[in-house]
């Protein structure tokens, strides 16, 4: 299977380079997927759909909105329009707060709205079963790559966004909750609080602007690995169809910036077309220097967790498999569509690779993360792997529809 997703890997990772999402470049792996698939005699479908540019706007609107209403605050607190001053920047500061936790969330918001969107697309094809539909699986691997991020250049920066992703949070409420308070209240002391509490803020700014100013990444882990499991698993299909298990094989786009293409695809076909599906999202399988792995929780500040069955036959597979020691692991300071599947809903497993030492898929959104790191013996095994966990879906009889 690797040689045949390596192939893959490697047209998407070096014919057409960085995938940057709604790029012109992420069409076009979406239109070699489809082409993959139909050579393989599948209908490939093609659906397009609207999705943000970036997935670091919406905060660092949120966080610039809040640095506003500190400035407001602040410099209105020694005039005679203090109480109107804090009531300003507390108004500013509900919608700051409240779009930045609905973003967090996955749920739609104020800010998302004067944002510039731009079209994506899917690529997606169905594999029949021998007999009769007892049970559905959704195979998903995004083709779009991210830019090279500050927050991922190193472990420390990394640990530090971390940190600071969680005690922004707590910053905005608190902030809200001075301001609302300083209404009532026109103490001096409140105003220098929040200057010096809005440090966080200025930090984030930097963590949250400074990727859209720099390039997309190959991305031959993230996710050219992925992506071409799905096409590599596609052919597998045809030559070994599952007996009762109809098999959604989806390319999707937009990952990157939140998850659009993942969201488009499941509010169109999750009640229509795959009632009940079990989800398996591959994502950064093929990186050096890490383990094999199936996420069992991430959390993105609130935590999204992988369906307790679906791990349970994750767990089983690799107690039955020594060729294949897949470890659980929990995913801390991003997400990936796993996230989203749950938030709607659906059962989801993530099938995610992760350096032991760092915690973080290898040459995470860096100018290294190209075709000579990704590692062929452990794509294959993350390859087999997927399939062994379909195939005991397909054979579990207590997981019929």
């Amino acid at each position: 299977m690797s040689d045949t997703a390596l192939k893959h890997v490697e047209y998407l990772t070096n014919t057409i380079g960085p995938r940057g999402s709604t790029t012109p470049e992420e069409k076009k792996a979406h239109e070699y997927c489809k082409a993959a698939l139909e050579q393989l005699g599948y209908e490939a479908r093609w659906e397009e759909y609207y999705s943000a540019m970036s997935g670091w706007h919406p905060f660092a609107l949120a966080l610039g909105l809040m640095t506003l209403a500190v400035i407001i605050y602040y410099f209105t607190g020694r005039s005679l329009n203090a109480s109107m001053g804090a009531l300003a920047a507390s108004i500013i500061a509900v919608i700051a707060a409240g779009s930045f936790f609905l973003q967090l969330l996955k749920y739609d918001n104020p800010l998302r709205w004067f944002l510039p969107v731009a079209r994506s697309q899917n690529v997606w094809a169905v594999a029949r079963p021998t007999g009769a539909v007892k049970k559905r699986v959704v195979v998903t691997g995004h083709v779009d790559t991210h830019r090279t991020a500050l927050a991922m250049q190193s472990v420390g920066l990394w640990r530090l966004f971390q940190v600071l992703t969680n005690l922004a949070g707590v910053v905005l409420l608190a902030l809200l909750a001075l301001f609302v308070y300083g209404i009532f209240n026109s103490g001096l002391l409140l105003r220098d609080i929040a200057l010096y509490v809005s440090a966080v803020l200025a930090a984030g700014l930097v963590f949250t602007l400074q990727p859209d100013f720099t390039p997309y990444v190959k991305g031959g882990n993230d996710n050219a690995t992925g992506a071409a499991a799905v096409l590599a698993l596609a052919e597998r299909l045809k030559r070994e169809p599952l007996a009762n298990t109809e098999v959604f094989l989806v390319n999707t786009g937009c990952e990157e910036v939140h998850h659009y293409g993942m969201a488009d695809w499941i509010r169109r076909h999750a009640r229509a077309d795959a009632p009940g599906a079990s989800y398996l999202v591959l994502d950064n399988i093929g990186g050096k220097n890490s383990d094999l792995n199936y996420v069992i929780e991430e959390t993105l500040m609130f935590p999204q967790k992988s369906d307790a069955g679906l791990i349970q036959i994750a767990e089983a597979v690799a107690k039955e498999n020594a060729d294949l020691p897949a470890k659980p692991f929990v995913f801390r300071g991003l997400d990936s569509e796993l996230s989203t599947c749950v938030h709607y809903g659906q059962k989801a497993l993530g099938l995610l690779n992760f350096d032991p030492k760092t915690k973080m898929p290898p040459y995470f959104h860096t100018a290294r993360d190209d075709f000579d790191n990704v590692d062929p013996e452990l794509l294959d095994k993350s390859e087999r792997f997927a399939w062994a966990i379909m195939q005991k879906i397909d054979s579990d009889h207590e997981l019929a529809l």
